[in-house]
């Protein structure tokens, strides 16, 4: 039993790597990938480990693919971000926009819950647990297990819609000073593309995903909505709905996304205000059921181990 436990152990955690590295490798751009593939390099490292290694991989997400096909409007959408519900949406707002990624997390969604349940179900048995707790520990697990990548999509897109809110104050200073030495708009935003590929990679995939857009002929109205869809931060769809009333009302550009600038400016300074106000609240429960007890017994422990033996021979 105990060999199987660790048989079931080791084959949970190679499915679970092997997933994580699907998932990973679906965000990288295709430029080494290309670089392997040319007949040169190829022809070189093709018989190495981590090649062949990649080949089986290779081969096992082109199975999924071909069990999951999708339609070309489902790829508009995935690409665009725009009318997704459920795990695409959260998979596009995290930045995980190919379609393998969405078929990775089906795969995952689906094998999780199952091989969680198994390996719950041989440890009870493995240990002596009774049925009832076996098929407590089963349905936990599952549901855990169903949760568990929804939750991590979550935490991913969180603190990307973080970064982005951090980010797009600096970016609006730069687009003002590009717009005020005569850029246009499209310009500005290619400007913007390629200063912040350093310090933000995140704001800059997304304004160069708006680049790209416009230069396949997409309006530019629709992509900036579609940039507001893909990140759903608050702050972009205030930015977005004030391009797109400047533009159609054709006043100022420049004044506009000065004043803009200034209240996300402020609005950020409101938020860095409002989580210093709150943690003095939250330090109340750490002070109360961790510190507070530990000085209760410093300050009063000699005290009353003095009044004890005070009273104890009295009371004799």
């Amino acid at each position: 039993m105990i060999i199987l436990v660790a048989v079931s152990v080791f084959l949970a955690t190679a499915l679970i790597s092997v997933a994580f590295f699907w998932w990973w490798e679906a965000r990288k751009e295709s430029l080494p990938r290309r670089i392997e593939e040319d007949p040169e390099f190829a022809g070189a490292h093709a018989g190495s480990f981590p090649n062949r290694v990649k080949a089986r991989i290779t081969g096992m997400q082109d199975w999924i693919s071909a069990k999951t096909p999708f339609r070309e409007e489902e790829i508009i959408a995935i690409v665009t971000g725009k009318e997704l519900s459920g795990g695409r949406l959260l998979l596009n707002k995290a930045g995980y926009r190919t379609m393998a990624a969405y078929r990775i997390y089906c795969f995952v969604r689906a094998v999780l819950p199952v091989l969680l349940g198994l390996l719950a179900y041989v440890y009870g048995k493995a240990v002596g647990m009774s049925g009832g707790k076996v098929l407590l520990g089963i349905v936990t697990v599952v549901i855990l297990g169903v949760d568990l990548p929804n939750f991590l999509l979550r935490r991913k897109a969180a603190k990307r819609q973080e970064e982005i809110t951090d980010a797009l104050p600096d970016a609006l200073d730069l687009l003002i000073v590009c717009v005020e030495a005569g850029l246009g708009l499209n310009a500005a935003l290619v400007k913007i593309t390629e200063e912040f590929e350093l310090s933000s990679p995140v704001l800059s995939e997304e304004f160069d995903i708006v680049n790209q857009e416009m230069v396949a002929g997409k309006p530019r109205t629709d992509a900036l909505r579609s940039l507001a869809d893909r990140t759903g931060v608050e702050d972009v769809k205030s930015l977005v709905a004030m391009l797109i009333q400047t533009d159609k009302l054709g006043t100022s550009l420049a004044q506009s996304l000065r004043v803009h600038s200034d209240s996300l400016r402020t609005r950020r300074r409101q938020r860095a205000e409002e989580s210093a106000a709150k943690t003095t609240t939250k330090l109340i429960f750490p002070l109360a059921f961790m510190l507070f007890p530990a000085m209760f017994v410093v300050l009063l422990g000699p005290g009353f181990i003095q009044i004890m033996r005070v009273l104890i021979p009295a009371l004799r």
